[in-house]
């Protein structure tokens, strides 16, 4: 059965000054022991950003999951895109004993909202499993580190990345990519692939198992092919979703190869301009299916200008 790693214990003392530096996760041994005996109602005493929070295992039936739960507005992960195909690393154990390893969140008004965990909260929907969920009073930058703590099992990727990069360059950074790159510990060149992937229309990045398969530098690639071959490159995207839901399979450097085919069958496709000189002054040109023919009469003698004419009168009488 897979699950999320154990997290060593790790003894800190935060000052102040340091507490946004200090581990993110609760820094417990043999967590998952811990908590797998625990019945609905009971508490556990766990450390997050350096605070102790008193969390109680909730158990929300699986047909309210939906209802009475929700995520964590903030959570990087893209919840439209937790499909079966990216969930098959959880759905087997969910199916044969359910959920083991408890979410993480806390309950404003009359709804959970969930930091860490919203991978097992969709699987839980999608196998109709009671959702099971330590909540605990906390505050957003605790909610956030559990949030951190989830991705830390499963990383997002990089368009969800990007997405989170762009939010926090326009909101906080004023569009300072540097500063935000200092921020995140992450070179320019990292986030500016990131932001680029994140501009491919989610139908697109929906074609892979799950949104990890697309690389920040394939993505970027891709995101040059949507802003110049757009129409073409969507319908390329139809044409694969339906085959995928036809049972094709198709890995993720197939898919990649092929939505790059969009750029290389655009540029052979582009409508080719041959040009002749017959003399001095007198030149044709064909593109598709036009011929342009273009005389010079100060160069040209007067009665080839003239015998021209004629031919081109002799076809509009013709015409009538």
């Amino acid at each position: 059965m897979k699950r999320a790693p154990i997290i060593p214990k790790v003894v800190t003392t935060p000052s102040s000054k340091y507490a946004s530096e200090t581990p993110a996760a609760p820094v417990v041994d043999s967590l998952i022991a811990r908590v797998s005996a625990m019945a609905r109602g009971n508490t556990i005493t766990l450390p997050v950003c350096g605070r102790d929070v008193r969390f109680t295992l909730e158990t929300i039936s699986r047909e309210k999951i939906e209802t009475e739960s929700k995520v964590w507005v903030n959570n990087e992960r893209d919840q439209a895109l937790l499909t079966e195909e990216a969930l098959d690393d959880l759905i087997p154990s969910f199916l044969i004993s359910g959920q083991q390893n408890p979410a993480f969140g806390r309950k404003v008004a009359d709804v959970i909202e969930v930091a860490d965990g919203s991978r097992r909260r969709m699987t839980a929907i999608l196998t109709a499993c009671d959702f099971r969920i330590l909540v605990g009073d906390l505050d957003d930058e605790q909610m956030d580190s559990l949030s951190k703590l989830g991705n830390d099992y499963r990383p997002t990727s990089a368009y969800e990345r990007g997405h989170r990069y762009m939010k926090r360059l326009n909101n906080e950074f004023g569009g300072n990519v540097s500063a935000l790159s200092e921020a995140e510990h992450i070179s320019r060149k990292i986030i500016s692939r990131c932001m680029n992937t994140a501009k491919l229309p989610k139908e697109l990045v929906a074609l892979f198992s799950h949104p990890g398969e697309l690389s920040a530098r394939a993505g970027e690639e891709l995101s040059k092919v949507f802003a110049s071959h757009e129409a073409t490159l969507l319908a390329r995207v139809k044409e694969i979703s339906k085959r995928k839901a036809g049972g094709e399979k198709l890995d993720a450097e197939v898919i990649i190869t092929e939505l790059n085919g969009v750029k290389v069958k655009s540029s052979s496709d582009r409508i080719q301009t041959t040009k002749r000189q017959y003399a001095p002054g007198a030149i044709s040109r064909v593109k598709g299916n036009q011929f342009i023919l273009s005389l010079d009469t100060s160069v040209l003698p007067a009665d080839v200008v003239k015998r021209i004419e004629a031919v081109l009168l002799d076809l509009q009488s013709s015409a009538k």
